[in-house]
């Protein structure tokens, strides 16, 4: 009884210093936030806790069930994709491009603001990466990601060099290689196409995986029909490595599954050491831990070879080999130098490069391919660019000085460009204020400040913004019910000449070398949008180092696609081939259908949509169709036809 009454009292004791604790905590964030000067939203939710990021799909239909008088803007803002959902909604709502969600255990400000963003961006020193949110990515080693201040000066200079322009004709002819393989692939063993292509996701990663492959590790990896073709064929030369489905000896997987294991999987990386995973009773858990040794052996064993090619002053294979770059330029083998890496850094920054480099543009090419299907006429306005731009000139020919630019100018880079203003691959790019450092920020004319030890999202909000993305000139079409014109996928904004007002203040760039690389965001010929405002690659010091790889790749797959083929939505879930064929092409059967396919992807693109890493597309697909131009069974002309 005795025993009871203590550990009763000893739970309520502790129970009474938790409430206390927690409302202090909620007291002292109000009146911090008050002082701040931008509104805010008071919510019992630490929402970037571990915890409720990994459960709240089982809490929030449970909160969503509450009475609507419990509701409110903080149970919009519970849900971690609400800047896609939702959007611009709540800065509207709010009358702010700025606002603070304030818990008792967390200040966040979300920033919607291209005069903001921009000063956080270029202030680095004021507003640093949070790095706690990337220790885990550190699994090989230190690295450009997990690193602030000297350090990653340091490791900003160690990758820079591996991306200028000269190893951007080497990602734009295996971008050509690998576009040409995906088509065959979608076209099928007899090469006609017009076959179902149930996971076009799964292949687009492929895609991104064996070029990042190819220019970074000098790494060949075969597509499965590749893999019976004669080495000539695969373009491989010099001392490329080939990969293939067969594990070579020392490993119990090969290249391309460890690779893809690792990467999509990488959340559980976060969440347990390998060893633990290993021993988990979870298969797809033992499966990542054991990718995660076996890609540490695969680059382990490439950084060797490559070793041995700098020592014994090889040049990298056809101008672009990053572990090479990473060796020469870290002065690791060089006894003269007290070199301030270790093999360890290499292989992490490695690492993060290859995530980096396969996950967003696989992505991007995803979504483009879904959005074009999704509008025909879009699709047929691309092609007839293309046509302008190549003319005959056989693909083999192409030339990334003289034919990317016209990619870039155009209707491709519009398609691109305006699908990585809807579904940007980080949707809260994150930024800190450090304890007990307040830092005033200007806005609309009014000085704001945001209290120290707040956790900061540049919000993909500013996509979405009216106030930098105005209606489309000459687009007659209005916007589905219930959304703005900025939340339409609209490429054809990209076309117009109009400008809105530039911040024309010069990024305080200290030091060329850890500048963004060289080129601009969009280009000079299309639409320029405000600085901030369209920050899929980030902005500033810690923009993204392989934004021109990101866009060489996405325009020379798109240029390589859409100029040979069309894509479709596929039909199969309502109806067959022999019905689709019976029915009368412009008749309002086919189009009844084709809708059904067209708002089948559009809810799946607004709602399956969840962020481990990145944007992805969760436990759905949307099926597609490759068919040679003019053969086309739902048209290309006005809606349907």
């Amino acid at each position: 009884m005795a025993i009871g009454i203590v550990l009763l009292s000893a739970l309520g004791a502790f129970l009474l210093y938790r409430g206390l604790a927690t409302y202090n905590g909620l007291r002292r964030n109000i009146a911090e936030a008050k002082k701040s000067g931008l509104p805010y939203v008071i919510t019992p939710i630490y929402v970037y806790h571990k915890l409720w990021l990994a459960t709240k799909d089982i809490w929030l239909p449970l909160l969503r069930k509450l009475p609507k008088s419990f509701h409110g803007l903080w149970l919009t803002l519970a849900d971690s994709e609400w800047a896609y959902r939702v959007g611009y909604g709540p800065f509207e709502e709010l009358g702010a491009d700025a606002f603070l969600l304030v818990s008792p255990f967390s200040l966040n400000a979300f920033v919607a603001s291209a005069e903001v963003i921009t000063q956080i961006t270029t202030r680095r020193n004021d507003f640093p990466k949070p790095l706690r949110l990337y220790k885990r990515m550190d699994i090989y080693g230190k690295n450009l990601l997990t690193t602030e201040g000297q350090a990653w000066r340091m490791h900003r200079r160690l990758t820079a060099p591996s991306f200028g322009e000269k190893n951007n004709e080497v990602v734009f002819k295996e971008s050509v290689h690998h576009a040409q393989a995906l088509a065959n692939l979608w076209a099928g063993e007899t090469g006609s196409g017009n076959a179902t292509i149930a996971d076009p996701a799964q292949d687009t990663t492929r895609f991104a995986l064996y070029i990042i492959s190819r220019a970074g590790f000098d790494v060949r990896v075969l597509w499965p029909h590749e893999e019976g073709d004669d080495l000539k064929d695969t373009n491989a030369q010099g001392n490329s490595v080939i990969a293939s489905s067969v594990p070579p000896p020392g490993h119990k997987m090969d290249y391309r599954e460890a690779l893809s294991s690792l990467l999509e999987n990488i959340m559980w990386s976060q969440v347990m050491p390998p060893a633990w995973l290993l021993k988990s009773p979870v298969k797809v858990h033992r499966e990542v831990g054991l990718a995660i040794i076996e890609w540490g052996k695969y680059m382990s064993e490439i950084f060797e070879s490559k070793k041995e090619e700098v020592a014994h002053g090889h040049k990298d294979n056809d101008g672009m080999d990053l572990f090479q770059a990473l060796i020469r330029n870290s002065g690791i083998l060089d006894p003269k130098k007290n070199s301030e890496f270790q093999k360890s850094d290499l292989l992490g920054n490695a690492f993060v490069l290859m995530l980096a480099g396969h996950e967003t543009t696989a992505n991007a090419l995803h979504y483009s391919v879904l959005f074009l299907a999704m509008n025909p006429q879009v699709q047929r306005h691309l092609q007839a660019d293309l046509d302008k731009a190549f003319g005959n000139k056989p693909i083999q020919e192409w030339d990334y000085e003289q034919d990317f630019p016209k990619l870039f100018d155009g209707m491709a880079a519009a398609v691109m460009n305006e699908t990585l203003r809807l579904t940007q691959p980080i949707i809260n790019i994150p930024k800190c204020t450090e304890p007990g450092r307040p830092m005033s920020v200007n806005m609309d004319g009014k000085e704001y400040t945001i209290p120290g030890g707040t956790h900061i999202s540049l919000c993909s909000a500013v996509h979405r913004n009216p106030k930098y993305w105005p209606p489309t000139p000459g687009y007659t079409s209005p916007p589905p019910p219930g959304r703005s014109e900025a939340e339409c996928w609209r490429p054809e904004r990209w076309l117009a000449t109009h400008t809105t007002k530039q911040n024309t203040k010069a990024d305080a760039y200290d030091d060329e070398a850890l500048r963004g690389p060289s080129g601009e965001d969009t280009s000079a010929h299309l639409f320029k949008p405000v600085k901030g405002s369209y920050i899929p690659f980030s902005d500033g010091y810690r923009s993204c180092i392989g934004r021109r790889f990101a866009q060489v790749e996405l325009l020379a797959a798109l240029a390589v696609i859409y100029s040979q083929w069309s894509i479709e939505l596929a039909v199969d879930d309502w109806a067959s081939d022999e019905e689709v064929e019976k029915m009368p092409k412009g008749g309002e059967e086919r189009k009844k259908v084709w809708r059904k396919a067209r708002d089948q992807a559009d809810r799946y693109l607004r709602e399956k949509m969840k962020s481990i890493i990145t944007l992805q597309m969760r436990g759905v697909s949307v099926p597609i169709r490759l068919v040679r131009r003019g053969e086309e069974r739902f048209g290309f002309s006005g809606e349907v036809v």
